[in-house]
């Protein structure tokens, strides 16, 4: 029992890396340079990428383990092939490591495509659809529980990969002022649509998952957790306002207005990013019923 609940232990450790790294990957993909003033460096994709990689093979390796209730002896050849090419956890794992792959050799010998580079990361992103709740289904509801994942990653991932660019850019002197205040100004616009995203696609998923009844929000393990996730990401609309209508505004009129306060902001906000990311890892072990 204490191994069996020691490897689910790993398997939330290991959700929470991999889907943390692959919103980081997207996100720096996709808005370096669009809704944060610097582009992704060529070196820190390719470390993204593989440690994605590698994160995904561990991932694999501890939901084999626990699927055979923790005992090695019971893991063979067999099982290990019918778990990969069998099921939903198997075939994204191994869609995911060739995608991760290609997207590690295209950025490391320095491949200037950046459609092609934008296309593998969110394709390698979206493979997490096919795994946990939504990889479960079967039929058009599961289809358009799998869709909705889908969206809901892309705009997490643009979320969070701006945070991360614009923390550095504001660290970063040869980024001047104009720069990001342009940046700050655009992500104000492409936030607005994101968050509407977030918004409708995470009312899909729990229709899907446990359909739309708000008393399981306090009566089941899955929807206590749930409503933390909620509340975090209720914190983290209060800082992405603050950072709207108060900091942006200030850094635009003012071109030497302090940028402390902006990081301080965009910090906690990154800090409940994570926080939500914790919560997503450990509600695809629980079940929502």
């Amino acid at each position: 029992m204490i191994a069996w609940g020691a490897g689910e232990g790993v398997l939330i450790a290991l959700r929470f890396l991999v889907y943390a790294d692959l919103l980081l990957l997207a996100g720096l993909v996709l808005c370096g340079g669009r809704t944060a003033p610097q582009a992704a460096p060529s070196r820190g994709v390719v470390a993204l990428a593989a440690a994605g990689l590698l994160l995904t093979i561990a991932q694999f390796a501890a939901a084999c383990l626990l699927m055979v209730g923790g005992d090695v002896a019971l893991l063979d050849t067999e099982t290990v092939r019918f778990i990969a090419l069998e099921t939903g956890t198997g075939l994204s794992s191994l869609a995911r490591v060739g995608l991760l792959a290609l997207l590690a050799v295209l950025a490391g010998r320095d491949i200037p495509v950046p459609l092609l580079h934008s296309a593998v990361a969110v394709a390698a992103l979206a493979t997490l659809a096919w795994s946990g709740h939504a990889g479960a289904g079967e039929g058009a509801q599961a289809l358009v529980h799998r869709i909705a994942d889908v969206i809901h990653l892309l705009a997490a991932a643009i979320w969070i990969g701006t945070l991360v660019l614009l923390l550095v850019s504001i660290r970063n002197p040869a980024v001047s002022r104009a720069s990001l205040a342009a940046a700050l100004q655009r992500f104000s616009i492409v936030g607005t649509i994101v968050v509407a995203l977030l918004i409708v696609t995470g009312l899909v998923n729990l229709w899907a998952i446990a359909g739309l009844d708000a008393s399981s929000l306090v009566t089941t393990d899955y929807g206590r957790v749930l409503l933390a996730k909620l509340l975090l990401f209720a914190a983290m609309l209060g800082f992405a306002a603050l950072n709207r209508w108060r900091y942006t505004p200030m850094l635009v009129r003012q071109r030497d207005a302090p940028t402390a306060p902006l990081r301080r902001s965009l910090g906690m906000e990154m800090s409940l990013a994570l926080a939500v990311l914790a919560a997503v890892a450990l509600l695809g072990t629980l079940s929502p019923g």
